[in-house]
């Protein structure tokens, strides 16, 4: 059996989180968390992509582009947020960032298929993606098959808690900013992107979104953004 294979991506994803800290860990948490899957110039012919509009959702099987991947002498057991940061399950048990091959699995809505002068374009709702993201592959989403009635989720069988979010001392910025960006902060912001172990109140957290930054605390299960920072000042 081979020992390596050359993979060539077929895309790379247009996102609005433009670092790591605050990216949804899992798709669809953020419908509003919307970008573009952009094929590479082999992959451009809108025969490629004939049919895939007759589908609502697709998986993306991608790259870690910006994680480091598994070491030899690594501990083979992860810390899953969901269990507060504190308790090990074996990383195969587990959708951790670091993990032998930097391979993603995202399951995404597709919003819209364009074409204009030859180039294709997919516009995608629901992502989990670093803007940059390489994708490898693009697979319909297939609801009886990957649907299972009888599906069990483990230690991830319910959907994480979600925070209140009140804009506080950035309110004015609710009338300068589009209503697509403001349920992008806020649903961005409910699913608490906080390291697991992070329980301070006063910490103030900084959050980039396009090209501002959403500073904002945590306390006693609200998330407070205290300042709207355009990137640059």
């Amino acid at each position: 059996m081979s020992e390596e294979w050359t993979l060539r991506p077929v895309g790379h994803i247009e996102s609005p989180y433009r670092e790591g800290f605050g990216i949804p860990r899992q798709s669809g948490v953020v419908p509003a968390a919307t970008g573009l899957l952009v094929p590479t110039p082999e992959w451009q012919q809108p025969v490629a992509w004939q049919g895939i509009e007759t589908f609502s959702h697709l998986w993306l099987v991608w790259v870690f582009h910006a994680k480091r991947r598994m070491r030899p002498g690594d501990s083979s057991a992860v810390r899953p947020p969901r269990l507060g940061g504190n308790r090990r399950v074996g990383v195969f048990a587990s959708r951790a960032p670091v993990r032998p091959n930097p391979i993603g699995l995202s399951v995404v809505r597709l919003l819209d298929v364009t074409e204009s002068d030859g180039r294709v374009r997919l516009h995608l709702g629901g992502l989990d993606l670093l803007d940059g993201t390489p994708v490898l592959d693009v697979k319909p989403h297939v609801p009886y098959a990957d649907c299972p009635p009888d599906s069990r989720g483990g230690w991830a069988s319910a959907p994480p808690e979600r925070l209140a979010v009140v804009w506080g001392a950035a309110e004015p910025w609710l009338e300068r900013l589009d209503s697509d960006t403001v349920a992008l902060i806020e649903q961005s912001l409910a699913q608490d992107p906080r390291p697991a172990f992070h329980d301070d109140p006063d910490r103030v957290y900084g959050m980039r979104i396009e090209d501002i930054d959403v500073r904002f605390v945590v306390q006693e299960h609200r998330a407070e953004i205290r300042e709207i920072v355009p990137v640059g000042d």
